[in-house]
């Protein structure tokens, strides 16, 4: 009777152990991912983007908010964000919202952004997107292989709301 003891104390005790290595695991895995998208909302260019790792430059696919459906690829990417940081000035992001999931392989970040910035011609201009960034690790880092970028839009007009507030 005592060594079944021992022994079922000893099993809990393993998965006791277990569980408390995953989740310390997936706590850690939470902060590494927290801590990116908050470098990467932070970028006031593409090649720093791309210098902090943000994106797989391997394995990266965008849906943004404006034309094409889809931007497949580091060279479409880049092209996206250039078109966007070379026609704006003094860039500021920031999380309205942040919810990050994680099993410790793969990572979801949605969240809800608000960007402020001036145009190539002088006028202050402002956002408030819908993002939801997908992550892997990539020699032991944490990347972002899809970004989902979208605003509501208005079914009466057709018009994108890009400023509402939560």
């Amino acid at each position: 009777m005592k060594k079944t003891g021992i022994f079922f104390g000893a099993i809990a005790l393993a998965l006791a152990a277990t569980l408390s290595f995953k989740a310390l695991a997936a706590g850690s895995a939470k902060q590494e991912i927290t801590d990116l998208e908050h470098k990467c909302i932070a970028a006031t260019s593409t090649d720093e983007a791309a210098s902090l790792g943000c994106f797989d430059q391997a394995d990266i696919v965008l849906y943004d908010f404006i034309p094409p459906l889809e931007y497949s690829g580091a060279k479409a990417v880049r092209a996206d964000l250039d078109n966007f940081f070379n026609n704006a000035k003094n860039v500021k992001g920031e999380f309205v919202e942040i919810h990050v999931v994680t099993d410790g392989k793969l990572g979801i970040v949605h969240s809800i952004q608000h960007f402020t910035w001036t145009s190539k011609d002088g006028k202050p201009m402002e956002a408030t997107l819908r993002v939801t960034d997908a992550l892997h690790r990539v020699g032991g880092q944490w990347k972002i292989f899809h970004t989902h970028v979208s605003v509501p839009v208005d079914p009466n007009t057709g018009k994108a709301q890009m400023n509402l507030k939560s």
